[in-house]
């Protein structure tokens, strides 16, 4: 392939790309509902939370009674000797037996510890789906910045290939009127190439980001709503000290609590096993119905009522419970550990998101200043370069930093939103409310 039909293949594919937004744009908040109802990672937890809710009702029948009924029903042949005689005699005859018996539990410590931990196990996997659907908010939030920044990207790239092209053409002008030189043609053409690169690239990053948005709500996001700067509310969210959103972190982070529980169910596990040392006493009920039940009873029925409260009493089981209570101690200090670990990266955390709110506020600050710098820049470089006075080196040089400083404001905003949103995911106290509030930024 020549140069010129590359170059123009490039340049009708990347004019493709940058159509226009229609009509219909999906919304921040319309994101995040589709994401609740279609995205597969929330959906299952929301299968293992129902799962694991099952398990105070499974505990909670060790409480109640249970009833058995047994029947057998069948042919038996009984051959008799007598020795006094050696006379032989056989018989057949049917045999039946009938029987219920219910259990009722009266003491078990080991299944009231068993209870305690089953009620661990849910409130672990509430905390547990309560922190699915922050994450699910975050994650939404998150795609859809990504499809934002990427398709920036490709705006600014083709602006930059626009710019970059009437630079070409300018270059050319000057050397056919006698005041350029093959030099800056050469550069103007360099320039122009890597523009289009540059854009074909930044479309490739769109593509996957709106294939990634789209794998979380379940719609193609042809086109989205853009973020307004002048409504965004740049400010630290309150409270406005870092050590009161690591306190409500510690108070209302899910995966705090979830740990916690965990604390809970092996502090229930240590009890649950030292309980195997104490007696269990149970009251069973039976009633039995037997006829010709064996070869003693052969033509006999009988009718049996019994009801009795029994006690067993475990005296010495090899050194298992002393190990089981070893192993649930250790269980606890792990239990511990992550629980303090989890305090740890939540401060982490918090403080990460705080001064990233801080630092994110004063970068758009700085960049919008530069924005205002790097386009007066070029227009005094793209005189100077009419003049002879500067080279195309430096009109391109100045053409780009006028877009990496746009590149870089929008990034900031970008970063100042996730740095909000993130924040209050971390401490705990993340609502749909917000994301609303963060879609009234957009339009």
């Amino acid at each position: 392939m020549t140069r010129q039909p590359f170059l123009f293949l490039l340049a009708f594919m990347l004019l493709l790309c940058v159509s226009p937004l229609h009509a219909g744009a999906l919304g921040l908040s319309e994101a995040c509902q589709r994401a609740l109802e279609y995205d597969a990672r929330y959906r299952a937890a929301e299968a293992e939370h129902a799962v694991q809710k099952e398990e105070t009702a499974r505990a909670r029948s060790r409480f109640r009674p249970s009833l058995r009924m047994n029947a057998a029903s069948g042919r038996s042949t009984t051959e008799s000797t007598s020795l006094v005689n050696d006379l032989s005699k056989e018989q057949s005859y049917n045999t039946r037996n009938y029987s219920i018996q219910l259990r009722q539990s009266v003491f078990n410590l080991s299944d009231f510890e068993s209870y305690g931990q089953a009620k661990a196990v849910v409130a672990k996997s509430d905390a547990v789906l309560e922190s699915e659907l922050s994450s699910l908010l975050v994650r939404t939030l998150e795609a859809y910045i990504n499809v934002l920044y990427a398709r920036d990207n490709l705006e600014f790239s083709r602006a930059h290939v626009q710019t970059a092209k009437e630079q070409l053409a300018q270059a050319k002008r000057r050397l056919a009127a006698g005041f350029g030189t093959i030099t800056e043609v050469s550069e103007a053409q360099a320039g122009y190439d890597m523009a289009l690169a540059e854009g074909l690239e930044f479309n490739n990053t769109l593509e996957v980001n709106r294939r990634a948005l789209e794998s979380m709500t379940g719609v193609y996001p042809d086109s989205l709503q853009e973020f307004v700067p002048e409504k965004m509310v740049l400010a630290v969210p309150a409270p406005h000290d870092v050590g009161q959103w690591i306190r409500l972190a510690h108070e209302n982070n899910p995966l705090r609590e979830a740990a916690a529980q965990d604390v809970s169910y092996f502090r229930k596990q240590i009890d649950k096993s030292r309980a195997a040392r104490y007696p269990v006493v149970e009251l069973v009920a039976s009633k039995t119905f037997s006829e010709s039940d064996n070869n003693y009873s052969i033509g006999t029925r009988y009718d049996t009522y019994a009801i009795s409260l029994q006690m067993s009493i475990p005296l010495y089981s090899g050194g298992f419970v002393s190990s089981s209570v070893r192993q649930a101690s250790g269980q606890l200090r792990g239990a511990y550990e992550q629980l303090s670990l989890q305090e740890r990266t939540l401060a982490l955390d918090v403080r990460k998101y705080y001064t990233g709110i801080i630092s994110s506020i004063a970068q758009i600050r700085a960049y919008e200043q530069a924005v205002k710098a790097n386009d007066i820049a070029l227009t005094g470089t793209r005189k100077g370069f009419g003049a002879g006075f500067r080279s195309n080196v430096d009109v391109l040089s100045a053409l780009k930093n006028l877009y990496d400083s746009k590149r870089n404001l929008s990034k900031s905003r970008y970063l100042f939103v996730l740095n909000v949103i993130r924040l209050k995911e971390a401490a705990g106290v993340l609502t749909t409310e917000d994301v609303a509030a963060i879609a009234g930024w957009t339009r």
